[in-house]
């Protein structure tokens, strides 16, 4: 009876091992065609089309054309996904003064991702008979031959530590901002060294600090939507804004004096600085609470 029991033992543990080594070879089996199936669709997909980049997608420029970025990143017709190399177009993009940062990424199944961020154009500088945009970082592009959307205020009598002043103060203030200001002269007097003279595009003339100018233009559209206005667009209350210290609005003498687009007359002594009552000052006085709050 024990070896009838002994054999009966014998029997199912071969049987009980011979199904293991089975399913072992049928996991192997199973692994080995998935393997083998993944590489022929990796093979499909680098010797066909299915790997060649097909699209790129540009993101975040302005100012440098989509034909510059495509003429940088370079992009033949048999270029491969898993050959091209993201890092080197990556440097090759960053060679123009324009762009601050570039990111470019690879989207399966063949597409390119191509992410921009640029220098903001903060202003122009007159070099001969041409105008010259000024970067943020105070680049100046003398070879640019592109259409900037966003080229800033002609900067008029600014030279070295002025000139690096004035750029840093363009660049804190918001694009459309600066987008308002047509010139921006600097007109150093005897105690006011640091004065500048602003002019903007809707006819406005601003004295204001080289330090502080950033800070007090940021309330400018407001200041500009509370003058009135004739129905040609003209103002009907002549004058200029004072933001060199606090913050006021100055009618000039005689109210309706024909100007100088580029250089109105703006000597205290011929102003009427009593006469400073305007809907103006409400958004002027805007102005002097937020730097109290800041202060």
């Amino acid at each position: 009876m024990t070896n009838k029991v002994s054999e009966f033992d014998s029997e199912y543990l071969k049987e009980k091992r011979a199904k293991r080594r089975k399913r072992q070879k049928q996991i192997q089996y199973s692994v080995f065609g998935v393997l083998l199936f993944i590489i022929i669709l990796i093979l499909i997909y680098m010797f066909t089309p299915l790997s060649k980049i097909s699209s790129v997608e540009i993101k975040g420029n302005d100012n440098v054309s989509k034909s510059a970025i495509n003429k940088a990143i370079d992009v033949k017709d048999n270029s491969r996904m898993y050959t091209y190399s993201t890092s080197k177009a990556t440097d090759k993009l960053k060679e123009n003064k324009l762009i601050k940062s570039a990111k470019i990424t690879k989207q399966m199944p063949n597409k390119l991702m191509v992410e921009i961020s640029e220098n903001q154009i903060v202003g122009m500088t007159k070099k001969k008979d041409n105008y010259v945009p000024i970067l943020e970082n105070g680049t100046e592009l003398k070879n640019y031959d592109g259409n900037a959307t966003d080229d800033g205020p002609i900067l008029v009598g600014f030279e070295k530590e002025e000139k690096e002043k004035i750029i840093n103060e363009l660049a804190k203030m918001p694009a459309n901002v600066r987008g308002m200001i047509a010139e921006i002269k600097y007109d150093p007097q005897e105690n006011l060294q640091n004065q500048i003279k602003l002019f903007t595009s809707d006819d406005i003339q601003i004295l204001g600090n080289l330090n502080t100018i950033a800070n007090k233009m940021k309330y400018y559209p407001q200041m500009s939507q509370s003058l009135e206005r004739d129905e040609s667009g003209e103002l009907k209350k002549s004058g200029y804004i004072d933001l060199s210290v606090g913050a006021s609005f100055i009618p000039y003498s005689g109210g309706n004096e024909t100007k100088s687009a580029s250089d109105k007359n703006v000597d205290e002594q011929t102003t009427e600085t009593d006469a400073a009552k305007d809907e103006l000052q409400s958004a002027l006085n805007k102005i002097n609470k937020e730097s109290d709050k800041n202060n």
